[in-house]
């Protein structure tokens, strides 16, 4: 049997890994918590969340990719996580946003590569 990835991204030993929808049905499960970081900061916050609920299961979901550590020097601190949702970047300049990317785990590097690109078309971008 294949291994399953958590993302769009493809597995380091090729196309055994293809992405499942598994998301979708823990995030469907009542009173379950779950959490997806998008670098090693998050994690770091998830596990700090995680160790403060006693009431409930968590999970956590990690991704077997490689992902970057992202530059938190001008962009949101990964505390955000234990809000569940946050702004991680506005567009740069601050202007008002066109569009919104929301993306979580492995895919938000990704969002803020798109943010990146888009800026440099004059679409101004956020990434929740």
């Amino acid at each position: 049997m294949a291994d399953r990835n958590d993302s769009i991204g493809m597995g380091e030993d090729g196309p055994t890994h293809q992405p499942i929808e598994q998301l979708a049905s823990l995030r469907a499960i009542p009173n379950l918590i779950d959490l997806r970081p998008a670098d090693a900061n998050e994690v770091r916050e998830a596990w700090r969340v995680i160790m403060s609920v006693a009431d409930r299961p968590v999970a956590l979901v990690l991704s077997k990719q490689d992902v970057p550590v992202l530059d938190r020097t001008h962009i949101a601190a990964a505390s955000g996580l234990a809000r569940g949702a946050y702004v991680l970047a506005d567009p740069p300049g601050g202007e008002r946003p066109d569009v919104l990317i929301i993306a979580t785990g492995s895919e938000v590097a990704l969002a803020m590569h798109a943010r990146d690109l888009l800026a440099d078309t004059g679409v101004a971008a956020r990434v929740w």
